[in-house]
């Protein structure tokens, strides 16, 4: 698994926690570190293994990519909120599922302040985010809405690859 992609499954748990439980995302990559406190100190434990999904598991460095993505997204998702609203064909905005909304926000927010990351790199990411995380519908539907939405921004022309 890349470094990136370890970093951005735990900025959509670190995403999750934050909206589900009303707290800070910051104080939820704050709690997903004391996981990995306990995990060390469990080290050969069996009940260590139990605790991994929780955790956060991310070196420095990607502790720094996610994090800062996190602000990016915190501070602009209204933004990437209407980036996605008008290509949803047939479908309401209220109606996507958190997991979703929040892969939808990584991707757009990589494409739209990230120029390093190639948008066909965000919206592969989010497919596999996808794939791993939500249901079985999902990866078409956040591949068709990614799609759209980098054909709106400029980033890939209609009817080409990026």
């Amino acid at each position: 698994m890349s470094s990136r992609r370890k970093a951005r499954e735990a900025l959509l748990r670190a995403l999750y926690i934050s909206e589900s439980r009303g707290i800070s995302v910051d104080t939820a990559f704050h709690e997903m570190s004391e996981i990995d406190h306990e995990i060390d100190e469990l080290s050969g434990n069996p009940e260590a293994k139990d605790l991994k999904p929780f955790s956060l598991g991310l070196d420095e460095k990607q502790k720094d990519f996610a994090v800062s993505l996190a602000h990016v997204i915190i501070d602009s998702h209204e933004r990437l909120n209407d980036q996605i609203k008008p290509v949803l064909q047939n479908w309401d905005f209220s109606r996507i599922s958190r997991i979703d909304r929040i892969i939808l926000w990584i991707a757009i927010a990589e494409m739209m302040f990230m120029l390093d990351i190639p948008s066909s790199v965000s919206i592969n990411e989010a497919i596999e985010l996808a794939k791993k995380y939500s249901s079985h519908k999902s990866p078409s539907f956040i591949n068709g809405v990614l799609d759209a939405v980098a054909r709106n921004m400029g980033i890939i022309k209609a009817g080409t690859k990026e």
